[in-house]
């Protein structure tokens, strides 16, 4: 029989910094139409398609990746007829929660109905790592990441091709030979946060540097991956697309909005 051919596909980079700087916003990735992976740069889609988003993805907990939700929910909320679901992590949940939207801070919306339909304003879904869902369109298999607070990646396909958004994260070989073995998997989009002389805040924070990139990517034979390297501090771009310059094979860092093909 013959196999159907598997249809490329486009995804958005909103935000892909490790930090907020002139013209850097922190990381965001927009899956056309209804759909976002984390918060870090939500308010480049303008308000018609931020209307349309039903979905948001957080990787885990910290600031950077969550900090545009709050903003998001009080500008659309007299707008919605249905809840913004926001899946995670039970830890990264929890934690946006107690420490977000828990009336200090910001409203709990996930106990506010909306206006026009009553339904509530969120719904949180927990999502557990080596379990596939399906948001929109999309297969979504989280990885846990090693980072310092519960995270994942993902693994996100359609059409039988997909990507990789490792989110924060240090060495991590197991998350390598997945992709390795998944001929599915088109591209990767890393972290690479720190210069390699700054190995030790790297490793005491669980982030890459080129240096331990590169010792990730001897598990990849593969030829055909393309990786990208996210969430480089802006403090430090320079030095690290020098070293990414050197690696063995091509990384290209990504810096601003960015289409990208799948």
């Amino acid at each position: 029989m013959w196999q159907r051919k598997s249809e490329r596909w486009h995804f958005y980079v909103l935000g892909s910094s490790g930090g907020r700087a002139t013209q850097r916003q922190t990381m965001c990735l927009y899956l056309p139409d209804r759909t976002l992976i984390d918060a870090g740069n939500i308010f480049t889609l303008g308000r018609e398609r931020l209307l349309q988003i039903d979905h948001i993805i957080l990787t885990h907990s910290h600031l950077d990746h969550l900090v545009d939700i709050p903003f998001l929910i009080d500008l659309v909320f007299s707008l919605r007829e249905r809840s913004i679901n926001i899946y995670g992590l039970p830890q990264t949940i929890e934690s946006l929660r107690k420490n977000i939207m828990n009336w200090d801070i910001w409203p709990e919306f996930g106990s506010i109905k909306l206006s026009l339909t009553g339904e509530f304003a969120i719904n949180y879904v927990e999502v557990f790592p080596e379990e596939e869902f399906q948001v929109d369109g999309y297969r979504v298999l989280p990885v846990m990441s090693n980072h310092t607070v519960p995270t994942m990646s993902l693994i996100v396909k359609k059409n039988r091709r997909g990507f990789v958004y490792t989110s924060d994260t240090y060495r991590n070989p197991r998350l390598w030979q997945l992709i390795e073995e998944d001929k599915e998997i088109k591209l990767v989009l890393v972290d690479v946060s720190f210069p390699s002389y700054l190995s030790s805040l790297a490793s005491a924070s669980l982030h890459n540097t080129p240096k331990t990139l590169e010792e990730d990517l001897e598990l990849v034979k593969r030829k055909d991956l393309r990786v990208y390297a996210v969430h480089i501090k802006p403090s430090y771009e320079e030095e690290v697309i020098k070293e990414l310059k050197s690696l063995g094979r091509p990384v290209k860092p990504i810096l601003g909005r960015r289409r990208l093909a799948v």
